[in-house]
């Protein structure tokens, strides 16, 4: 028997993508097989920035622009001056306009966000000497990324909830840590609990599960390496806060 005979031998049937999108959410350590064997994108994609992007459309087209301006310079720690000045930009803008300046921005930043992260994970991978590469990466965190769906089904009830279109971006995502009651005194914190929701700590915890799966290491080892970046990004942003 071949080489090439042996592989095929021990290759799996393709799971496919709907299936591995459900092993997801019920067996992870079935889907990151699935995952590790045969690295696709597309389908995880698609579906996880489609539906942020319908959502998102929805959200900027009910909301009332006006009301929404004054709420979005509310809630920025500025001065008056500034204010005014962030207030006549937003304004000479049409709504149509900044819908799509808004998609595009949330867009762009959840792909590098990904980028980031599966090249953070191919250079571990390169320093550890391991068989996997960024497209392996890749193609994990945007499979873990499908929780995030959760996160937009909570936007779009959110939405249905509030007829009269005076709903704050930050009260639209019911599953971030401040709208599920976790805040204090210090607003740049309450800014950080007000982007990071359950769905992302779900999705960076099946990260840390493939792997230590894939590699075979330990938790401690899994963790460590994976949480890193995210450690060091909270540990610099809390510092700045409370300085």
């Amino acid at each position: 028997m071949t080489d090439i005979d042996k592989l095929q031998k021990h290759k799996t049937e393709p799971a496919g993508m709907i299936n591995t999108a459900i092993n997801i959410i019920t067996s992870p350590a079935e889907a990151f097989a699935e995952i590790q064997e045969r690295p696709t994108k597309i389908f995880p994609m698609t579906v996880v920035l489609f539906s942020m992007m319908l959502v998102m459309l929805w959200y900027y087209n009910i909301v009332d622009f006006d009301w929404f301006i004054d709420d979005a310079m509310r809630l920025s720690n500025i001065s008056e001056v500034q204010m005014e000045q962030a207030r006549e930009q937003m304004g000479s803008m049409s709504q149509a306009t900044f819908t799509a300046v808004g998609i595009l921005g949330s867009t762009v930043f959840l792909v590098v966000l990904w980028i980031l992260q599966a090249g953070y994970l191919s250079l571990a991978s390169a320093l550890n000497g391991d068989q996997f590469r960024f497209t392996n990466w890749f193609s994990l965190v945007v499979w873990t990324a499908l929780p995030y769906l959760l996160s937009t089904v909570g936007m779009a009830v959110t939405i249905m909830l509030s007829p009269n279109g005076q709903l704050s971006a930050f009260d639209l995502n019911p599953l971030t840590l401040r709208n599920l009651g976790i805040a204090t005194s210090i607003d740049s914190l309450n800014r950080v609990f007000s982007q990071l929701d359950l769905t992302i700590i779900w999705g960076i915890t099946l990260t840390v599960m493939a792997y230590k799966q894939w590699l075979q290491s330990s938790w401690p080892k899994a963790c460590g390496i994976v949480l890193a970046p995210y450690l060091l990004f909270i540990g610099v942003w809390t510092y700045f806060a409370l300085t």
